[in-house]
Formats: structure tokens, C-alpha cells, sequence
């Protein structure tokens, strides 16, 4: 016997009843199709990390004009160095993918702390070798402030997420990868000098400041945004953001008094 259409309408779709809930898969906010400023940045870390990777052929036509007899009396610091950059240009993208976050925690968790603990290494191995830098003492200066900065901020963001302080721990890790892509900026930084005519002290000095200085600021810009968050997840709001404590509900339950009486 064929019901009635209204009589064959689902329970939960029926007047006074409340709708079922409805499974849905998750997606991330935005396809990487739609992030086109993390595809260049990933591709160019990933193009720097292979470019600096020559370095652990030993060959030193492979290393910095000038810097051939330092750098072989000093691989240990090179290496080290070189080697936990690598891994923190590699690295660092992925925490920036708020999908990723939200469906894998346990995996940002662990990349981000090999991430953290890499810059801290490559920051490390950057202090050593900047009193042995060209030009001195401006970039030998200019290399030991962007090392000690890299560990200040790697120790700012991993003391945030300790704490459970997210907001900051966003913009201290933007902050640290900010100048982790030093690499990246310093060799476009120095070719466009060449290319404008100004030799190579005056390029290199000026390299030792300006791109980590310009990494920086953007990267304020960046921390000051609202963040995309995934279907389901709260909306990130700007590190440093001021928010209001949670008060308990209103009550509700009692009836309210007539007019004009409490």
C-alpha cells in the first residue's frame, strides 16, 4: 500500500521534531589552489633547501666566494647550520595549513617541535659563524642579530604552546619562520644589488640586514590578519588580540519581576 507523501515525510523532518544531525567529512578551508602566497613561499624554501644542501658534498667550489678556507676550517658549525636549515625551510609550511591543524594535531605537534628545535640548531650554528663573516663588523653584527633573534623567537612560540597561549604562539611561529626564510630572501637580495651596479661589499653588508629586517615587517602585516579557520573550528583571532573573560550564563529560570521591580 502506497502511504500518503506527508505520511512517508522522515520523523526527524516532521513539525516540532528537530533534525537529525548530518555527518560531514572534513575539508580544509581553502584549497592550495587558493593559497598561491604559501605555493611560492613553499617553493621557494624547498628550491633554497636543495640549492644549500650542496654544501655537504665538501666541494668548496660550492661555497661563498672569499669564504672557501673559513668555511673548511670550520664544517662543523657550517654543517650544522646548513643541515637544521634544511629541515626548518622544509618544514615550516606545513604549520601554516589551518586544515592540516584541525585534522591532524598530533602530526603538527611533532613536526612543529622538530621544526623548533631545527631553528633553534640552525640559529645556533649562525652565531658561530657570524664573527667569521665577509665585511665585518657590519654583517658579521647583522648575522649574529638574525641568529639571536631566530632562538628568541623559536623559545617564544614553544614557551606559548606550553602555556596553551595559541594566539601567541601563531605569531611567534610566523616570526621565527620569517627569518628562517632569510635564506631564501638574502639570495634574491643579493643578485638584484648586482644587477643595480653595487659591489659586492656594499651588497653583502646591506644582505645581512635588510632581508631578515623586510621578512620581519611582513610578517607583522601577516600576524595582524584574521585567520581562516576550517568548517567547525572557531575563527583564529590576531595574536595579541585582547579577549574578555567568559562569565557564567544568565539565569534564566527564574521569572522576571514586574516593571520597575527587581
Amino acid at each position: 500500500m502506497n502511504l500518503p507523501t506527508a505520511d512517508r515525510v522522515p520523523p526527524a523532518d516532521l513539525p516540532g521534531r528537530s533534525p537529525r544531525p548530518r555527518a560531514s567529512r572534513a575539508r580544509p578551508a581553502r584549497s592550495l589552489r587558493r593559497r598561491p602566497g604559501w605555493a611560492v613561499m613553499t617553493l621557494l624554501a624547498a628550491a633554497t633547501a636543495l640549492l644549500s644542501s650542496r654544501y655537504f658534498t665538501l666541494d668548496q667550489e660550492t661555497f661563498l666566494d672569499g669564504q672557501q678556507a673559513v668555511y673548511a676550517a670550520h664544517l662543523a658549525p657550517l654543517l650544522l647550520h646548513i643541515g637544521a636549515g634544511v629541515l626548518a625551510l622544509l618544514l615550516g609550511p606545513w604549520q601554516f595549513l589551518p586544515g592540516l591543524r584541525a585534522r591532524h594535531p598530533g602530526a603538527h605537534r611533532w613536526t612543529g617541535r622538530a621544526y623548533l628545535v631545527s631553528a633553534a640548531v640552525t640559529g645556533v650554528g649562525g652565531l658561530l659563524l657570524a664573527p667569521r663573516a665577509l665585511v665585518p663588523p657590519v654583517a658579521p653584527v647583522g648575522f649574529a642579530v638574525l641568529g639571536g633573534l631566530t632562538l628568541g623567537a623559536s623559545a617564544a612560540a614553544y614557551r606559548a604552546a606550553r602555556q596553551r597561549r595559541f594566539d601567541r604562539h601563531r605569531g611567534w611561529a610566523i616570526r621565527s619562520y620569517a627569518l628562517i626564510l632569510t635564506a631564501v630572501t638574502l639570495r634574491i637580495w643579493l643578485p638584484v644589488f648586482d644587477a643595480a651596479g653595487a659591489d659586492f661589499d656594499t651588497a653583502y653588508a646591506a644582505a645581512a640586514w635588510a632581508p631578515w629586517l623586510i621578512n620581519l615587517l611582513v610578517a607583522e602585516y601577516l600576524i595582524g590578519r584574521p585567520v581562516a579557520s576550517p568548517p567547525g573550528i572557531p575563527p583564529a583571532v590576531p595574536a595579541g588580540t585582547p579577549t574578555s573573560p567568559e562569565g557564567p550564563p544568565p539565569d534564566v529560570s527564574a521569572p522576571a519581576g514586574p516593571p520597575g521591580r527587581p
